[in-house]
């Protein structure tokens, strides 16, 4: 009797959950469309809302991923010839087939319905309830924190773009929640990898926490899925996949916000740099490592610290780094803070960058933008390290 009462209630609360969801989204839809036909000009905040309105087709999502899903359903590649891409506007689709086969489902009905672009919408939704879940999950419990976390420039951005940021947020948020229940943790951690090659350094999180076998588990998986999917589409465009990354790399490294970007905007010879970048990275590697094993720390602040340290030393390594990336700094700041502090804000200071012109989609080395995003990551990684200032120990779950 209490086992059936228990399934009811559990069911009731799943669909009333989900039909709140449902509205909410609605909701959003409804109100952003309203301000992205009256405002449209080239900011930030409006592209976004463009974006959720159904009244632009966001960047990555409707130029790369979503075409890439229509050749897959075509039978086709969704890769470009390595040979055919030179650079903006060009946009190469660069991820294994994983995330296009996800995304077959929103080919399937009518693109646009009535001017709105209907799959961008329900992705950039998607987005918007991967942050908010991510959040829920990094047990951030004031309510106040969301709205900042939301409108933070990074964030808006990846609305913007319909990029996977807020994705990888979540997933790494589940691999926080549920790190020391190896299936969910590994789960997590390979579809991160498998989506955003450069998140590889969560594996050593996790041997570095003395949790072997889900490291191995979790890299396992990441070559299983992405093989697989590559299996689903008969190995089209496997073979120019290597070629596809590398002139990506050539094109696009020293054109982002990547630590490679800075060094070379500063006059550092191309070896050096990347030299130095490497170096800067497994420094942090081995800080993870010693914080992951430090005696006087309890279990979940070895845990915290060393994770943030590892998403530090992810975001320096990578070759390519854009700012839609960034929303993966929320991690270390809602786990060093779960309540609205300073540090919080400091996600809203790229706001005022954009109001000098500082704030650039492709910086292609403009010293101004390389700096000013710079110093926001530095701050945020500087002071999450400290201990949390909500006065209680991260819980060990």
């Amino acid at each position: 009797m209490h086992a059936a009462r228990r399934r009811r209630v559990s069911l009731v609360t799943l669909v009333l959950v989900s039909l709140a969801t449902l509205l909410a989204g609605a909701l959003l839809f409804g109100i952003a469309r309203a301000v992205a036909v009256r405002y449209h000009d080239d900011s930030l905040w409006a592209n976004a809302v463009g974006s959720l309105g159904g009244t632009q087709r966001p960047g990555d999502f409707g130029y790369v991923f979503l075409p890439a899903a229509n050749e897959i359903l075509g039978g086709r590649s969704p890769y470009m010839d390595p040979d055919d891409f030179e650079g903006p506007p060009q946009a190469p689709y660069a991820y294994p087939p994983v995330l296009a086969l996800a995304l077959v489902p929103l080919t399937v009905p009518p693109e646009t319905a009535r001017g709105t672009f209907v799959p961008g919408v329900v992705f950039v939704l998607l987005l918007i309830a991967a942050t908010v879940g991510g959040l829920a999950l990094l047990d951030v419990r004031d309510w106040r924190c969301y709205p900042v976390a939301l409108l933070g420039p990074f964030t808006l951005e990846a609305f913007e773009y319909g990029a996977v940021g807020p994705l990888l947020f979540l997933l790494i948020a589940v691999l926080w929640r549920y790190r020391n229940r190896a299936g969910a943790a590994a789960a997590s951690t390979g579809v991160a990898v498998v989506l955003k090659l450069f998140l590889w350094p969560l594996l050593v999180w996790l041997a570095a926490t003395r949790r072997l076998a889900t490291a191995g588990v979790a890299a396992a998986l990441a070559a299983a899925l992405a093989l697989l999917s590559w299996a689903v589409i008969g190995f089209r465009g496997i073979g120019d996949y290597p070629r596809l990354l590398r002139k990506l790399v050539d094109v696009e490294a020293e054109n982002s916000y990547s630590l490679f970007a800075v060094l070379r905007t500063l006059g550092v010879p191309e070896l050096l740099a990347q030299g130095l970048v490497i170096a800067a990275g497994v420094l942090l590697l081995v800080a993870a490592w010693r914080a992951a094993g430090a005696p006087w720390l309890g279990a979940g602040e070895r845990d915290r610290r060393s994770l943030t340290l590892v998403l530090a030393a992810a975001l320096v390594m990578t070759p390519i780094l854009w700012l839609h990336y960034l929303v993966l700094l929320v991690v270390p700041i809602a786990l060093a803070r779960p309540r609205l502090s300073p540090l919080w804000f400091v996600l809203l200071v790229p706001t005022v960058f954009e109001a000098l012109d500082w704030y650039r989609g492709w910086p292609a080395g403009d010293g101004e933008a390389l700096a000013s995003v710079a110093v926001v990551v530095a701050i945020v990684l500087a002071g999450s390290l400290r201990r949390p200032g909500a006065g209680r120990p991260v819980p060990a779950v």
